[in-house]
């Protein structure tokens, strides 16, 4: 059995429009962070699409733990 998790960036879409540039970089922080803690707790990064993320982890524990660090 597998646990999944997926992120979302809310009004990520009006920060688009309003400050694009600053939004290039936070994205960038953003990708780097969730990437860096999903494999530290195991997880695998199988999707992204905008500034959403899919990951898979083996164990509900770890996803959990990557849940927590995350936010």
């Amino acid at each position: 059995m597998h646990t999944f998790l997926m992120t979302d960036i809310e009004g990520s879409t009006r920060l688009w429009v309003t400050k694009p540039e600053l939004m290039r970089i936070a994205l960038r922080k953003h990708d780097r962070i969730l990437s860096e803690t999903i494999i530290r707790h195991k997880g695998e990064v199988f999707k992204t699409a905008g500034d959403a993320f899919y990951a898979v982890f083996a164990s509900p524990l770890n996803a959990l733990l990557a849940s927590c660090d995350i936010h």
